[in-house]
């Protein structure tokens, strides 16, 4: 049996992977990406000609396949491929399934298994293991990415109150008139580049890349005219602080010069991914994180309040420039999944290209804007209210979003590594096993809860101390901490339950329970309390709001993880995968 022959391998499948969010941002990060909620239509005639001759070459060729020793041994050196290769032999060992020889026999021995229904079960204890050895990396990469916006918020923090309110409301602003914008954009290449790749046109994931990121620009350059001159006139719109509004300003003006470079990062991480590269991002994070820490630490320290957006503009040029370095002359064929350089996906600049067939992009791009732009509002609207409530009250509020938005990693990263896990025991047919790691990664996620909770909740005054001296401000977040603290509760049965639920293919579920559980009970429910409740001018009301539309939406989300059936599962599975075109994107 070849590799090409084989259906049931283990794979790190590229869809079941939300995009990562690098931003300035002290808001919290969505849930589910857009293309969990459409489907890719039919590609348009110019599309299909793009790659011309070289595609139909290239389409006789399984991605996998072994064609000569060379092939094999990169495929064996594989990172990727040693941990699945794992990942099997644990399983056949579970089940009391013996072979004999190496890695081909292990892949065989798994096939077999499976195609005879020989192997049927995990346990506990194999499924918590994977989930803590594939959490451990993710949790470290998304700390890194969230490291440049706290950084920032905790630097700027110790000049005062007002600064502190001005970074939280420039941040806002830029995450709903900017990063939602360019990430939302993004996610048409989470659809568009994975399919292309697995298609064998490589070249048109390249072209994909050019097409979104000329897209990109045309949209934001107006967006980012108005924050270098009108972000005053902007801001002063929804701000009732004159002075607070000012420095929102500056923060916007200052930022706006990194924009560019940040768009051409985001586009090129899902270029990579799209190849099942994920280790360059991380890389390129351990970099650029220290690097933001002490551009921030010296340019504060020297220069002030403009400090903060002057990093934060150099490090987007910085993980861009590092980005394009490894990809030019660190990264090895044997080190990715399919065995390629990903420079076999680009082929070569084209202008005038990048600016033509715009509409299936369009198609996907929208309905990922609307999609992050409402995930973005549903949580930055609390720093809005919270501006309503004085200078003291939003100082107080970005740190208390700040340490939400860092606690949430950790949960969060479960839930991606479950997500993987679960889509891979689905794929092969294992819903029992699906079953078992669902539970596993629900109740691991609730020790991590615990855990977050605690941490919060005993330290609430230090942690207030390390953002800020202003005592008053130091006062108020300590007095609401504690509210923070039970929601890490919700927050991680939230993050887990969705991650189970992306890699069961119910998406859906999320995506209605959270539009529901924000806009018709969580916000209304913050602003009556925030303002017109016997607690109205204090934040406490804003994070109860939340606090109860995370728990409704962690438990209905539990509840459909749970109580779905495996065997449906498992078909439903099939069924995508055998409805996938192999020749068209």
């Amino acid at each position: 049996m070849t590799q090409s022959d084989r259906t049931h391998q283990f794979t790190h499948s590229n869809t079941q992977r939300r995009a990562s969010v690098v931003s300035g941002s002290v808001g919290k990060l969505g849930l589910f990406i857009p293309s969990d909620f459409i489907t890719s239509p039919p590609a348009s005639p110019i599309e299909e000609a793009i790659t011309g001759d070289e595609i139909e070459a290239d389409e006789t060729q399984p991605l996998l396949a072994v064609t000569s020793n060379t092939t094999l041994n990169i495929r064996r050196g594989s990172m990727v491929a040693r941990e699945l290769l794992e990942q099997e032999r644990d399983l056949l060992k579970e089940n009391h399934i013996t072979y004999l020889g190496g890695d081909e026999q292990i892949m065989d021995a798994f096939e077999d298994a499976i195609a005879n229904k020989k192997l049927d079960h995990t346990t506990a204890a194999i499924e918590l293991k994977s989930l803590i050895k594939s959490s451990v990396p993710l949790v470290m990469t998304f700390l890194l990415q969230n490291s440049l916006s706290t950084v920032s918020v905790f630097m700027v923090g110790h000049l005062g109150a007002t600064e502190l309110a001005a970074v939280s409301m420039g941040a806002m602003t830029a995450n709903i008139t900017g990063y939602a914008t360019i990430q939302g954009i993004a996610t048409a290449l989470d659809t568009l580049c994975p399919q292309a790749f697995g298609a064998k046109k490589y070249t048109l994931v390249g072209t994909y890349l050019q097409k979104c990121t000329s897209l990109e620009f045309v949209i934001m350059l107006p967006i980012l005219f108005i924050w270098v001159f009108y972000g005053y006139d902007l801001i002063t719109m929804i701000l009732p602080d004159k002075e607070t509004a000012k420095l929102s300003a500056v923060y916007l003006q200052y930022v706006a010069f990194g924009m560019p470079a940040y768009i051409l990062f985001e586009c090129g991480k899902r270029f990579l991914q799209a190849q099942g590269i994920y280790h360059i991002s991380t890389y390129v994070l351990l970099i650029a994180a220290p690097s933001n820490l002490i551009m921030n630490y010296l340019l504060v320290k020297h220069i002030g309040y403009l400090g903060a957006p002057i990093a934060v503009a150099i490090n987007y040029w910085l993980m861009i420039s590092l980005l394009v370095l490894f990809i030019v002359f660190f990264i090895k064929p044997e080190d990715t999944p399919s065995g390629l350089h990903p420079l076999k996906c680009w082929g070569g600049l084209d202008f005038k290209e990048s600016f033509r067939g715009w509409g299936r992009l369009a198609q996907l791009a929208i309905p990922g804007l609307i999609m992050l732009e409402a995930e973005f509002l549903a949580f930055e609207i609390m720093t809005l209210m919270a501006s309503y409530l004085g200078t003291i009250a939003l100082a107080a509020q970005s740190i208390g979003t700040t340490m939400a938005c860092v606690t949430y990693q950790v949960p969060f990263a479960v839930g991606i590594a479950s997500s993987t896990r679960i889509a891979n025991y689905l794929g092969a047919g294992l819903g029992a096993a699906a079953r078992t790691t669902t539970k596993v990664s629900l109740t691991f996620g609730l020790l991590i809860a615990f855990l977050n909770f605690l941490f919060l909740f005993c330290f609430r005054r230090e942690i207030a101390i390390t953002f800020t001296k202003d005592e008053e401000v130091i006062s108020t977040i300590s007095s609401v901490m504690w509210i923070i603290a039970i929601m890490q509760i919700a927050d991680a049965m939230n993050a887990n339950s969705a991650g189970c639920l992306r890699g069961q293919g119910q998406t859906k579920i999320g995506g209605i329970v959270n539009l529901f559980s924000y806009y018709v009970v969580g916000l209304p429910l913050s602003l009556y309390l925030s303002f017109y409740s016997p607690w109205k001018g204090s934040l406490h009301g804003l994070w109860i709001g939340s606090c109860v539309a995370l728990t409704i939406i962690g438990s209905v989300q539990s509840y459909f993880a749970l109580a779905a059936d495996p065997e449906k599962l498992c078909e439903d599975a099939r069924k995508r995968t055998h409805s996938e075109p192999s020749g068209h994107v």
